[in-house]
């Protein structure tokens, strides 16, 4: 078991196995960077699918009931144990062991959204949408195995700082755009606007205009994360891991599997510039980050 003392401003568990209900209109879900939450799991000897905690811009802190190996991995922070009166600083993207009692604390991150915090034997959830933790929850935990000890000696997805380049494929919709807007679209910076969620990311910046008679409003289909939609205001949005199965607006572009992680860890203020890439681009992308996430990890022998 494990106790949330104090919640953050958004812990959701979440898994990176898929709902596969689309089909019934719920969404994917799962997490936004799915590179550190697999990682974390990897780190704590679990499967890739094993329930992990995302915290937004602020550690929960947590309750250890029993001795467990536990992970911190994505955005930066400092991490501290609350151990026997001592608080112990422990270092993030390394395997660690806790010890019944002991409390995990941090405080705000200093860089990156989100950060996933795992262990050994994965949290155990009754349902699979992933429902905001409160202060009081206890959570159970499944049958752990014996972890090894590792670190991450790099995160395969960098962790953004006040500007980022998305890579993006052309949208199905692209026609519909008037060819200046194109240009405009690829070589102008947008800014993560405060009012996005899981959902999707809202942008503000130059206005991408249509070609007649198209004004942004399609017959509703479906509808991915990556997909960049516009709305009928020329501005974009770029959906995530909770967007809606179906939605009404043309996509411009739809941005690399690669590149989500990236998107999940932008803050708010922050500047984006998008970049077309043809699909073979985006493949062999996709294939490098997973060849550098399954070759990231490291035994560790230095001490906690």
């Amino acid at each position: 078991m494990v106790e949330i003392l104090k919640k953050g401003l958004l812990t959701v568990p979440v898994t990176s196995e898929y709902h596969k209900l689309g089909r019934l209109g719920v969404p994917g879900g799962g997490p936004m960077d799915i590179c550190s939450c697999i990682l974390a799991n990897w780190l704590v000897g679990n499967a890739d699918n094993a329930h992990v905690l995302e915290a937004t811009m602020v550690l929960p802190d947590l309750r250890f009931q029993e001795g467990r190996a536990f992970a911190v991995v994505g955005g930066r922070c400092a991490p501290v144990l609350e151990r026997a009166g001592s608080r112990l600083r422990i270092p993030m993207n390394q395997t660690i062991f806790a010890q019944a009692g002991d409390i995990l604390t941090g405080g705000p991150l200093q860089a990156g959204l989100r950060v996933y915090i795992s262990i050994s034997g994965g949290f155990l959830r009754a349902d699979r949408r992933p429902a905001p933790l409160s202060s009081g929850d206890v959570l159970p935990t499944g049958e752990p195995g014996i972890p090894k000890k590792q670190y991450i000696r790099r995160l395969p997805c960098r962790i953004p700082g006040e500007q980022a380049v998305l890579r993006v494929t052309e949208g199905v919709h692209a026609h519909q755009f008037h060819p200046d807007a194109h240009a405009l679209f690829y070589h102008s910076l947008y800014t993560y606007l405060p009012q996005s969620d899981r959902m999707g990311i809202r942008f503000s910046g130059d206005i991408i205009t249509f070609l007649e008679p198209y004004d942004g409003n399609i017959l509703s289909e479906g509808v991915i994360p990556g997909d960049i939609q516009v709305t009928a205001d020329g501005q974009p949005i770029l959906m995530m891991a909770d967007c809606q199965t179906i939605g009404g607006y043309a996509k411009i572009g739809h941005v690399i599997s690669a590149d989500l992680p990236i998107a999940a860890q932008l803050r708010p203020g922050a500047q984006v510039r998008f970049r077309p890439v043809l699909l073979p681009e985006a493949q062999a992308a996709w294939r490098k980050m997973q060849y550098l996430m399954s070759s990231c990890l490291s035994p560790c022998q230095a001490p906690e």
